[in-house]
């Protein structure tokens, strides 16, 4: 039945281009509402909120972001579809009387609270960033919640909550293959040390040579592995692609609620093998092509086969790449944003 989900999501990804220019119509102009700051460009989410700005412009609408402290600001015309970033600031939301959707791509708590639906003017008189704004209590009164997990859509949907089920994404513009002889390197991690990075754990206890970038690991891993705290998004293709693997893992939380991270989206797409920690979601979409691991037996086997075997991890990075490229760039998303705003009046 999962696997039947799935390919039903696929199919209702590939919106033709003629209804998407009719959809376009009908929800421009665009604000997105991003819960970074202007001048905090090297955050996911300040990235996740641009690549989606891009994709819209793309499809023909008017777009514009509405950066932290912002959410209030005036737009002329006035906006039709409002989408909300679910970072890690809480807020809340002017609720303009357009179509009103919550990007959640982190997981979320509800309660009894959550079905609360209250009238937009008094929402609207409510301070934009509270000290202590609980975001979830808030759930029914967005039009629709797209959500990055399959089996949490379904969650708040069986919970009374107007839910359905839209991943995280890459930009290809920006993801593609992009080999550097300078940057050169069996395996890769990049991510910050704010949780137990299982799989770079794994790899350096099994004495395997990783290149490290990330903040945080000064003292954590050997010195002769740590390569630098951030690579800029725009060249991060670059080192992806200068890899013959990219170690990846997730978050405790999203992990538990099956919300594939946007590594593995954008690390695919530059046509790299990339082995993750097992989450089923990644077993169902990527069909293997994918390796997951659940122990550390499993990775360090999984390194030892693929480091020895050009041939095959070059086909599972090319059949990664083609379903990413098919299913999950960002103007796919927005696509799927549309038609469901569109089918969820």
């Amino acid at each position: 039945m999962q696997k039947f989900c799935y390919i039903f999501l696929i199919l209702t990804l590939l919106i033709p281009t003629s209804k998407a220019n009719t959809l376009a119509q009908k929800f421009s102009p665009v604000i997105i509402k991003s819960t970074t700051n202007r001048d905090e460009p090297n955050t996911g989410d300040y990235f996740i909120a641009n690549d989606l700005e891009k994709a819209f412009q793309e499809l023909n609408l008017k777009t514009d972001i509405d950066y932290r402290t912002e959410y209030h600001r005036p737009h002329n015309p006035k906006e039709k579809l409002s989408i909300y970033m679910r970072g890690y600031t809480k807020f809340y939301a002017p609720f303009d009387q357009g179509y009103n959707i919550l990007y959640v791509y982190y997981p979320m708590a509800f309660d009894k609270l959550s079905h609360q639906k209250i009238n937009k003017n008094t929402l609207n008189k409510r301070p934009p960033m509270p000290k202590n704004a609980n975001l979830d209590d808030d759930f029914q009164n967005y039009d629709l919640i797209a959500v990055a997990s399959l089996s949490y859509a379904k969650k708040l949907k069986n919970s009374g909550i107007n839910a359905v089920y839209v991943p995280q994404f890459t930009n290809p513009d920006k993801f593609y293959p992009n080999f550097s002889e300078d940057l050169k390197t069996d395996i890769l991690f990049v991510g910050s040390n704010w949780h137990d990075r299982t799989s770079l754990r794994y790899a350096i206890e099994a004495g395997f040579n990783v290149s490290v970038y990330g903040y945080n690991w000064t003292g954590y891993v050997p010195q002769e592995l740590y390569k630098g705290t951030y690579i800029p998004n725009d060249i991060l293709n670059k080192y992806y692609s200068s890899a013959k693997i990219v170690l990846n893992d997730h978050r405790p939380d999203m992990k538990a609620y099956g919300f594939i991270n946007n590594r593995i989206y954008d690390a695919t797409a530059t046509g790299t093998l990339v082995i993750s920690d097992y989450i089923k979601e990644i077993e169902d979409i990527y069909q293997g092509c994918v390796p997951t691991y659940k122990t550390k037996e499993e990775l360090v086997s999984l390194l030892n086969y693929y480091l020895t075997h050009e041939e095959e991890r070059l086909q599972k990075a090319q059949c990664a790449k083609e379903i990413t490229l098919k299913n999950f760039t960002h103007t796919q998303i927005a696509k799927t944003l549309l038609e469901s705003a569109n089918q969820n009046p």
